[in-house]
Order: C-alpha cells, then sequence, then structure tokens
C-alpha cells in the first residue's frame, strides 16, 4: 500500500507541474512494474527572447532520481564551463515533495553566468548539458541530455547596474528563519558589476568602495570590501575578481529603537549606476545583557614571548621600569563598549591581570580630542623610544574604525597599552613565571549596575635570556590561522629587531619553515625585505627606528610542493649579531586543484 501512495503522490505532482511554463519534464520508457523516470527542470533566468547585458545569470533546477552529477552552460552548441550545483531550493521542494526523501541525495538548484561582452550583439542559443549519475549510456559513458535550450538576445553595449546578495541578516521568506539583531551584527553578503564597484577614499585615507549600507532607507556606513568569496568563483567564473567580491559591515544595533526595521545594501558601479541589491526586514531586541562591550588583544600573539634579561644576575634593580637593566614587554588591543543606554555608553578603566593577579588598571581618557597625559615609562628621556605613553585606553585606532565605521569616535579611540617590566614581574613580584603563563584584558564601564566584563584571555611564554639578547618580535598580516592557500602565495608580515642599534644593522635575515623545514630565506638587499612600514610604527611607536619604519616583508611560497592539508609556517630572524629567534608560527591549509 505505501508504494501505490508514494506512486500516486508522485503522478499528482507531476501532472500539476504540466501548467508550470517555465519547468518542463523529459520523459524515459521503464518497465511498468514502477513509475516512470522523469526529468523535471527549469532554466529560470534568463527567460527565451531575452535580451541579456553585463553579467547574465543562468539559474534554475533539476529534478531527477538517477541524481545529478554535473551541469554544464552550452551556448551556441559549445559546452562551456560547469555550473554551481546544489544550492537549496525550498521552494522546488514544496512544489515536488514527491521527489524527496531519504534516497534524494542532492539539492536540485544550480547557478552559473557568462560575461555579454563574450559574445557578439544580436541572436545565440542557450542551454544546459546535465549529466546523470546514476545511469549510463549504451556505449558506457555516463547519460547526458542537452535541456532547455532557448534564443536569447544579447547587447553588450547596455550597462548592467551591479548585482548581489545578502547572507546576514538571513532572507526569512526563503530560509524560513527570523533573524534578532542585538549588539554587534555583522552584515555579510557579496557585490559584482562587470565594469567594476565603483571606489571611494574615506577621511582615513582608505579607499572604500561604494556598498552602502542603509537601515530604514538611511545609509549608516560603507561596507569592507573586497573579502573572499570562493562560492560568488563557481557561480561567476567569467567575472574577474568573483573570488573576492565578499562585503561586511559590523553593524551597531544599539543606535536603532528595539522593534522592526528593514536593512538594505546598495551598490554603485564606476559608471554610476546602482542596486539595491538586497533588503531584509528584521528584528532589533537590545537589552543589557546583550549589549556588553567587545575588543581584542593585538599583543602579544597567541603564544608568545616576553623576555628577561641579564637572568645571570637578576638582583642589580629592584625599581620597575629599569629600562638600563630590565626588558620591557607590552600588552596593546582595543575595546568598544557597546550599551543601550546612552547616558552610561564608554569605558572607564581597562585592567590586566597576570596569572589572575590584577597588575595595572588605566583611566580612560575623557574626551577623544582633550588633553593627554604624559606618562613616560622610564626616567632616561635621551632615548626616544623610551618616551611613550602607557598604561592608557583611548589611544587612536583608525583600523579599528575602519572595521567597526558606525561605532564613530567611540572606535577610533578605543586603544589600550599596557607595559610590562618583564624582569620586574619575575624577579621581585613572582606575578611571571619561566614558562606559560595567562594574561587577562577587563573592561570596567561608565554604566553603575553592570560589573567588570572580561574581553580576552591570551598566553604567554616568559623566557629568561642569559646572553644579553632581546629576538625580534613581529607578526603576519597573511595568511591568517587555518586560512586556505594554493598556488603561489604571497607570506606578508612585519618584524623588528628590539636591540638593533648603531653597529647592530636589524635583522639579516628571515628564514621560511614549513612543518620545520627550511622553505627559503629573504636576505638583507632583497626588495620584499625591510619594506616600509607606516602602520606597524604608527602602532608601536616604541620600536628602535629607523627599524620600524622599515619592518615590512613580503615571502611568495609555492604550496603546489606540499600536500593538501594542515601545514605550521615558522618564521625565524637573524640580527646582524648572528641571534636567532622563531619569532611567529601559523597553522594554515594547502588546498591545492588536484
Amino acid at each position: 500500500m505505501k508504494t501505490w501512495v508514494r506512486v500516486v503522490a508522485l503522478a499528482a505532482c507531476l501532472l500539476g507541474s504540466v501548467a508550470f511554463v517555465q519547468a518542463s519534464t523529459v520523459g524515459r520508457r521503464v518497465s511498468s512494474a514502477g513509475p516512470p523516470a522523469e526529468t523535471i527542470f527549469a532554466i529560470e533566468t534568463p527567460a527565451p527572447w531575452a535580451t541579456v547585458f553585463g553579467i547574465v545569470e543562468v539559474k534554475g533546477y533539476v529534478l531527477d532520481r538517477r541524481g545529478v552529477s554535473s551541469i554544464r552552460l552550452v551556448i551556441d552548441g559549445n559546452v562551456l564551463h560547469a555550473a554551481d550545483l546544489n544550492q537549496p531550493r525550498d521552494d522546488v521542494r514544496r512544489k515536488y515533495p514527491g521527489f524527496f526523501g531519504e534516497g534524494f541525495t542532492y539539492e536540485p538548484g544550480f547557478r552559473t553566468s557568462f560575461l555579454a561582452s563574450s559574445l557578439s550583439r544580436g541572436e545565440h542559443t542557450l542551454a544546459i548539458e546535465v549529466t546523470f549519475a546514476g545511469t549510463t549510456s549504451p556505449a558506457g559513458e555516463p547519460a547526458k541530455a542537452v535541456l532547455g535550450t532557448r534564443t536569447i538576445v544579447v547587447d553588450p553595449t547596455r550597462n548592467q547596474p551591479p548585482l548581489g546578495g545578502l547572507d546576514s541578516p538571513r532572507d526569512g521568506g526563503g530560509s524560513g528563519w527570523q533573524d534578532y539583531l542585538s549588539g554587534v551584527f555583522p552584515i555579510v553578503g557579496w557585490a559584482l558589476d562587470d565594469r567594476g564597484v565603483r571606489q571611494t577614499v574615506g577621511r582615513d585615507g582608505r579607499v572604500r568602495a561604494d556598498i552602502e549600507v542603509l537601515v530604514d532607507g538611511r545609509v549608516v556606513g560603507q561596507a569592507l570590501y573586497p573579502l573572499p568569496r570562493p562560492d560568488v568563483a563557481n557561480a561567476f567564473p567569467q567575472v574577474p575578481g568573483a573570488g573576492w567580491s565578499g562585503f561586511q559591515l559590523n553593524l551597531d544595533t544599539t543606535r536603532f529603537s528595539n522593534g522592526l526595521h528593514v536593512v538594505a545594501v546598495r551598490v554603485w558601479d564606476t559608471d554610476g549606476a546602482s542596486r539595491v541589491v538586497a533588503e531584509r526586514p528584521v528584528m532589533i531586541s537590545n537589552t543589557q545583557g546583550s549589549s556588553r562591550p567587545f575588543g581584542s588583544v593585538d599583543w602579544p600573539p597567541e603564544g608568545g614571548v616576553f623576555y628577561a634579561k641579564g637572568c645571570a644576575s637578576p638582583t642589580y634593580s629592584q625599581f620597575e621600569y629599569e629600562i638600563n637593566y630590565h626588558h620591557m614587554d607590552w600588552v596593546s588591543g582595543w575595546v568598544i563598549d557597546q550599551n543601550d543606554n546612552r547616558q552610561f555608553e564608554g569605558v572607564v578603566a581597562v585592567e590586566l591581570l597576570l596569572n589572575g593577579v590584577s597588575v595595572k588598571r588605566t583611566d580612560a581618557w575623557g574626551l577623544p580630542h582633550g588633553p593627554r597625559p604624559n606618562l613616560p615609562i622610564a626616567a632616561p628621556v635621551t632615548d626616544p623610544r623610551n618616551r611613550v605613553d602607557a598604561n592608557v585606553y583611548g589611544l587612536e585606532r583608525p583600523d579599528v574604525e575602519y572595521l567597526y565605521p558606525t561605532f564613530g569616535w567611540n572606535a577610533r579611540y578605543s586603544g589600550f597599552l599596557f607595559v610590562i617590566d618583564t624582569n620586574y614581574e619575575l624577579f621581585y613580584t613572582g606575578r611571571l613565571r619561566p614558562g606559560l603563563n595567562t594574561l587577562d584584558v577587563w573592561v570596567h564601564r561608565r554604566d553603575p549596575v553592570t560589573p567588570a566584563e572580561k574581553i580576552a584571555t591570551k598566553q604567554v611564554y616568559v623566557v629568561c635570556d642569559f646572553n644579553g639578547n632581546v629576538p625580534t618580535v613581529g607578526d603576519l598580516d597573511a595568511p591568517a590561522w587555518h586560512e586556505p592557500m594554493r598556488g603561489l602565495y604571497t607570506i606578508k608580515g612585519w618584524a623588528v629587531d628590539t636591540n638593533a642599534t648603531t653597529g647592530n644593522f636589524g635583522i639579516t635575515r628571515l628564514n621560511f619553515y614549513v612543518d620545520g623545514i627550511l622553505d627559503g630565506s629573504l636576505v638583507l638587499g632583497d626588495p620584499t625585505l625591510a619594506m616600509p612600514s607606516p602602520k606597524v610604527r604608527d602602532r608601536f611607536p616604541w620600536l628602535p627606528s629607523p627599524y620600524v619604519d622599515n619592518a615590512g616583508f613580503e615571502y611568495v611560497l609555492d604550496t603546489g610542493k606540499y600536500t593538501d592539508g594542515l601545514h605550521t609556517i615558522t618564521v625565524e630572524a637573524v640580527d646582524g649579531q648572528s641571534f636567532r629567534g622563531r619569532f611567529v608560527q601559523r597553522q594554515v591549509i594547502f588546498d591545492n586543484p588536484n
């Protein structure tokens, strides 16, 4: 009985599909013991005889019980690139429920595209070639069918407004979900244009794309762009830059009243055409529990190293910040207070704990444009590297403002800096110990009813150096942790020898290791070693000049020499006194086409 119920349900669904003009069925004759096997498909765009221009999207769905192993675009009889398969289509599932169940192993949607500029003006034919997974032709090859052949009219002279989509917040109509926004909410999507997305220069000098995020019809900020989107590259293989078409804006939802709002994204191209590529109704719901402070510790990196020097005779000075005999390390980062109560918005102080013990607490500066305290970290003033504002909150961070533009001044002046006398904390207070230590950063808010919040925890090693040398410090800008890498990849970062002086030429060589095996080196004199690094100088002005001004490096790594999978990249510095130190390592994923 159950078998015949399924047959009747399937037959009813197939009969219902006849009335749908865009959907088609291709039948094949089989044994009378079971229901007929049918291919139900639709090429939803472009429609027959449509005039197309710019980036032409080709999308639809294919349903077949044999399964679909590939779909390729066919233009004028020429089989071109493969489409991106397994696109979720809940609407198709609802329309043809008899097709789905445990035995139906794929999502029916597909999408691909082509550039109208690649074709001559006039009429062309378009279709899809479907290769089925579960059967073979009489010759032994997988069964194929060319479906949906239609005529389209190409006009490559017309300008098309940008294309795009919004992944977050989600489309409630398509996904069935209603997103509730609170605190910092990421507005994430992608944008493409065959003539390019227009760019502007912000007041901080950074280049921004004209991808505007609107709330209730009012522009609230421009999104970060470009960000990697390999899925978009799969769907738009002919469009340059499709792999870097992602955008994101971190929206401060506490600036809006609780309740229903509309979030939209508008994109402009270089010819001045614009389009609202997506629009979402959302619910904003902020309470004291959801609008907490947030931030990050930039330095030290996870698993970083603090150094003490002169460890053979550590009792010669018991004074903190004794710059002549001790070594100074630092903890830097940023914090923003997102608060649903504007009256109490803001940070009162940032507090640093070493192994659970509070050691530094700093007052905020007050108004960002107000006077700054003069807090040198040591008595000697002849060496400008030692004259920095220490143990303070309110340092200027234009990079944070760039990431969180809707927070304005609170983001721009969100930096904090603590200076740690490693010798003093190791030998005289015992708040640091040799080996692994834990750093915690807590934030105290103006709101009197909210307790302090911990925003970050980092692990750091304390090493006692007996040779009087302090190894190189630095970090990688790219790749990120566990970032997929393929082909020739350019590793980018910065490195400074902290005890570089006249006569000690700082870093003379950088060695790059993959899983402990030397891959190659940059040697002093190479054009990609000691590159200008104004951003490093701005963030760490106490590091020795001119070395901090020329701390950048770039190294091209051929990932194709290695197997795909997880690998560890390590960078080792050699300074002018032949001291060696491995100052950074990072786990990444090599992912090359097979």
